[in-house]
């Protein structure tokens, strides 16, 4: 994705985050409700470090480390029985809120830019969901593998 006004947008970004993040805490329980049974703080720290991160990546264009906290973050989410499913639809929600509040403080371009950002997490979820289902397919056929082994007559 070219970011060739990333320090502009970026900076509209850092200035507009507290908006977008009480934003986000109003609807929290919308995002995920998981994110409605918690404390605001434990809320407030989770949907702050995606938005944090949805910063870096603006700035920096850097997908291969976005792509790491993603996996990361999957992994967090995962640890709290939510399906890969609920944090991909949880990220997209909270980059369209996003994308909503800053079109709705006037700013198209940073709108844009969410927009764009959020695709690109939406892409990157389906590919790491699709990376770890075939793991577990091809672990899954090495084991059955083994099985079929040790039941054959010798």
């Amino acid at each position: 994705m070219p970011l060739s006004t990333a320090p502009s947008v970026a900076r509209n970004y850092d200035a507009l985050r507290p908006n977008i993040l009480e934003r986000l805490i109003e609807v929290r329980a919308s995002l995920d409700s998981s994110l409605g049974r918690v404390d605001e703080a434990s809320a407030r720290a989770q949907i702050d470090a995606v938005l944090e991160r949805i910063g870096n990546f603006i700035a920096t264009g850097d997908l291969g480390l976005y792509r790491a906290f993603l996996h990361t973050f999957m992994a967090m989410r995962a640890g709290e029985a939510q399906t890969p499913g609920a944090v991909l639809a949880m990220l997209v929600a909270i980059g369209d809120t996003a994308a909503q509040v800053a079109q709705d403080g006037g700013d198209t371009e940073l709108a844009l830019m969410l927009t764009r950002v959020t695709a690109s997490t939406a892409r990157a979820v389906n590919d790491l969901i699709a990376e770890e289902l075939e793991r577990r397919t091809e672990q899954l056929a090495e084991l059955r593998t083994k099985e079929q082994a040790a039941l054959e007559p010798v």
